[in-house]
C-alpha cells in the first residue's frame, strides 16, 4: 500500500511539473489585434463603463478582494464571454488630462521568461521607438511585428505594439 502511494504521488508530481511549463505558447500580438476586431463593441464598453477622466491607477478585478465592486464583477463577467482577459489596468497619462487602459489578456511563461499579451488604450499617441533597440512600433498590426519579435527574443526584455486605430494598440513583451 505504501509503494502505491509513493508511487501515485511521484506520478502526479511529474504531471504538475509538466504541466507548468511545456513550451507551448499562447497568444501572440496578431491573435490580440484580431481579438480586438472580433469584439470593438466589447472594447468600447471598457471606456463607456469606466470613462475616466482616471486620477489614480485601478484594476478590475481589484488587486484587493475588499476594494471590487459589485458593478466591477458583472462587467468583467460579461468581458470574458467575447475573449480572454486576466485584468484591466486603468492609468492617469502622467499629468496630461489624458488616459491609459490595458487590457491583458494573458500572461505566460513563469518558469522562463514572461510575455505578456495586452491590448492598450491610450489617448495620446505612442511615440516611436527609434532611441531603444529593445522597442518596436508598428503602424498597422502584420506579419512584422511577430519578424520582429522573432528577429530580437534573445536580446533580452523586449516590447512590440502596433496600431490598430486612433487609441487602440495590441502589445506584446517578453522579459
Amino acid at each position: 500500500m505504501q509503494k502505491l502511494v509513493l508511487a501515485l504521488a511521484a506520478l502526479s508530481n511529474a504531471v504538475l511539473i509538466a504541466g507548468c511549463d511545456t513550451g507551448d505558447k499562447g497568444l501572440n500580438i496578431l491573435d490580440a489585434a484580431a481579438v480586438y476586431e472580433a469584439n470593438p463593441e466589447a472594447f468600447a464598453s471598457i471606456r463607456e463603463n469606466y470613462p475616466g477622466p482616471y486620477r489614480d491607477f485601478m484594476r478590475v478585478p481589484a488587486r484587493d478582494p475588499a476594494k471590487q465592486t459589485r458593478q466591477d464583477t458583472i462587467f468583467f463577467k460579461k468581458l470574458r464571454k467575447h475573449f480572454p482577459v486576466e485584468f484591466i489596468d486603468f492609468f492617469p497619462l502622467a499629468g496630461s488630462g489624458r488616459d491609459e487602459i490595458d487590457v491583458v489578456l494573458e500572461r505566460y511563461g513563469a518558469n522562463t521568461s514572461w510575455t505578456v499579451i495586452s491590448l492598450v488604450y491610450s489617448e495620446l499617441s505612442l511615440p516611436p521607438a527609434e532611441d531603444d533597440p529593445n522597442v518596436a512600433l508598428f503602424d498597422k498590426c502584420d506579419q512584422r511585428a511577430l519578424e520582429w519579435l522573432e528577429a530580437n527574443d534573445a536580446t533580452g526584455p523586449i516590447s512590440v505594439s502596433c496600431r490598430i486605430n486612433d487609441y487602440w494598440y495590441a502589445y506584446q513583451s517578453v522579459n
